[in-house]
């Protein structure tokens, strides 16, 4: 009977190993399971930051190449002298004669603008094309005066007033911007938690 006992109490400390061991396992696979739900959920969740940053990055891009065609109607404090040159460039190729006599920033209605004045002279038709491509310019231009004159001497033939020069005086203004933009291309890195 001494034997039958050894082998029961054998049996047992077997059969409490076993459950011991299967308690330990199915612990172990139990915490290995939340750690894989919550490696997976973190993986889910970086993948949706990453889509929306490849979204924000298309858009910011998009805004870029919008402001760029933007400033191309708005003159800055460095180009406005580049722009000042092209009223002198329409002269020449109209065959009038182009003088910006005054320039100065203003800020109208909460916005700043360049205030131009702006003198031509030459045969009407030459005045005429040379206004028309001022106010055409490809840029946000308000005129807000044109005056035309042309004074007939008083022994001027009607042959001769027709080549008498005529003058044009405009003021106009351009949308400006306090800021100088450079367009660049950025590298967007992304650092995911």
């Amino acid at each position: 009977m001494k034997k039958h006992i050894i082998i029961f109490i054998i049996a047992l400390g077997i059969l409490l190993i076993s459950i011991g061991a299967y308690r330990w396992g199915y612990d172990s696979v139990i915490s290995l399971r939340q750690s894989v739900i919550k490696l997976d959920a973190n993986v889910h969740m970086k993948q949706e930051l990453l889509a929306r940053s490849g979204t924000e990055s298309t858009t910011v891009v998009s805004l870029i190449q919008d402001e760029s065609v933007i400033n191309r109607y708005i003159v800055n404090s460095v180009s406005v002298v580049k722009f000042l040159n092209v009223f002198e460039a329409i002269g020449r190729s109209t065959g009038a004669a182009v003088s910006v006599i005054s320039v100065s920033k203003q800020t109208q209605a909460g916005r700043p603008v360049f205030a131009i004045s702006v003198s031509v002279q030459g045969t009407f038709g030459e005045v005429m094309n040379t206004v028309g491509a001022i106010e055409t310019m490809p840029y946000y231009i308000t005129t807000h005066m044109v005056s035309l004159s042309n004074a007939k001497l008083p022994d001027q033939t009607q042959t001769q007033t027709k080549t008498q020069p005529w003058a044009a005086s405009m003021t106009l203004t351009v949308a400006a911007t306090n800021s100088v933009s450079t367009t660049t291309t950025a590298t967007i890195t992304h650092n995911l938690p």
